[in-house]
């Protein structure tokens, strides 16, 4: 039995997540331009890495990452249907992140007035369009994004007490049962 926890005690020693070193893409647009970058989850960015952008299975772009990981490419003419970007590193790692058309301003549904909206009106006409609207609160919202992604793939603090915590637990209760036995 003291083999077994031994060797139960190393393998726990010698594993690692899977997600520690997995790789993210950030990707935003900002007026006429498509930015981002890739990271990984532990930490640092893909450097001089393949990336590429795609629409609907046709290439937009493509080029390598620079030295802090990031990309950009003139946002296409044409919207119809998501931008995927993707990050290759290389070395087994990939990772997209899909840009949907409302991103880009394109509006399915019928324009909103300012009246509708109960805001003083901003063009002559006294018209915003959803477009503009959406344009404005992504080009707002874009930092926020981009931090709610590097928190939620970052392995915290915490997660690795609760893991150590489990596993102790669980070698508590096979010591607890080994000495009910004997």
């Amino acid at each position: 039995m003291t083999r077994l926890i031994s060797g139960m005690l190393v393998l726990m020693l010698l594993a690692s997540p899977v997600a520690a070193h997995s790789l993210r893409v950030f990707a935003t647009v900002e007026g006429e331009t498509v930015t981002g970058y890739g990271f990984f989850v532990g930490g640092g960015r893909p450097q001089d890495v393949d990336w590429s952008a795609t629409m609907a299975g046709q290439e937009l772009a493509r080029g390598r990452t620079d030295s802090q990981g990031g990309f950009l490419f003139a946002v296409p003419p044409q919207i119809n249907g998501p931008v995927t970007v993707t990050i290759n590193s290389g070395e087994g790692h990939i990772a997209s992140r899909d840009l949907g058309p409302e991103r880009f301003g394109v509006v399915t549904a019928p324009s909103a007035t300012v009246a509708s909206l109960g805001e003083p009106p901003t063009s002559p006409d006294g018209a915003v369009t959803e477009a503009a609207i959406q344009t404005v609160v992504a080009r707002e919202i874009a930092p926020l994004l981009e931090r709610i992604e590097q928190m939620d793939a970052r392995m915290r603090f915490t997660d690795i007490i609760s893991g150590l915590c489990l596993i102790f637990g669980i070698a508590g209760i096979a010591l607890w049962a080994r000495g009910r036995r004997g």
